[in-house]
């Protein structure tokens, strides 16, 4: 029989330092870096968006398209799914209740990806709640459709490991001025999950200096960022599923 996990990330409101990328991987924990990562076999997904509206359709695709102007191999295209189905699409939906939970609660978006116990994944989909705020600001509605796609390729939050994450696409609050794609640690990350050469999607080690500043640090570390002013944290929530 093979086991099949499921994982939830989920983006809540809230107040909130180096960048870093951790990544996904079958026992729940980024920071178990001796495990395997999560990984698409492929190295790409479809995207559905057609239960998105205007002008998040629109959106929507953009953000998996910038990610796909930032990567060495690694590609989201337009795929045609239903949300919350085993399908091997990546759905992005709009919806009072996300995909594998009872609630959002304070979630902006939410993120559930299923993966085989050898870490392929088999399936992800991204919900954003019916009355958050990003509905109402299209650029950080992109922003966030970014974020959730990183999780979809197989990147945790930037700082679940102890790092601040400042700077990157993928840490886990969303706050100051708005990313209009993926910066440099988010890129490492996927193109360690994704390298431009070969078929598989990474051995479940982290390269030295994965865990760098996305801007060459002086010798004493990453540069600490101004604080910012608009802040929404971002966490994830974790279930565990076999069949």
């Amino acid at each position: 029989m093979i086991r099949r996990l499921l994982i939830v990330a989920a983006l809540f409101t809230s107040a909130g330092g180096a960048q870093a990328y951790e990544l996904l991987r079958v026992n729940h924990d980024p920071c178990a870096r001796n495990d395997q990562n999560l990984f698409w076999s492929a190295a790409t997904v479809p995207v559905s968006v057609g239960t998105l509206g205007d002008p998040y359709q629109g959106l929507a695709v953009e953000a998996w398209q910038r990610w796909n102007m930032s990567l060495a191999r690694f590609r989201f295209s337009a795929g045609s799914g239903a949300p919350c189905t085993r399908d091997g699409v990546a759905t992005i939906a709009i919806a009072d209740q996300p995909c594998g939970l009872a609630a959002f609660g304070d979630a902006l978006a939410i993120t559930r990806s299923v993966w085989n116990g050898d870490g392929t994944l088999v399936d992800a989909d991204v919900t954003f709640k019916s009355d958050t705020f990003v509905l109402d600001d299209d650029d950080r509605f992109r922003q966030v459709a970014m974020h959730e796609l990183g999780h979809v390729l197989g990147l945790d939050h930037s700082d679940a490991c102890g790092r601040s994450g400042d700077g990157t696409l993928m840490k886990a609050v969303l706050s100051g001025p708005v990313l209009e794609a993926p910066q440099a640690d988010d890129i490492d990350g996927a193109d360690f999950i994704y390298p431009g050469s070969g078929s598989g999607g990474g051995d479940g080690s982290v390269p030295e200096g994965a865990n760098s500043c996305a801007i060459a640090p002086p010798r004493d570390g990453c540069p600490v960022a101004a604080p910012f002013v608009v802040m929404a944290a971002l966490l994830w929530r974790r279930a565990r599923r076999g069949n």
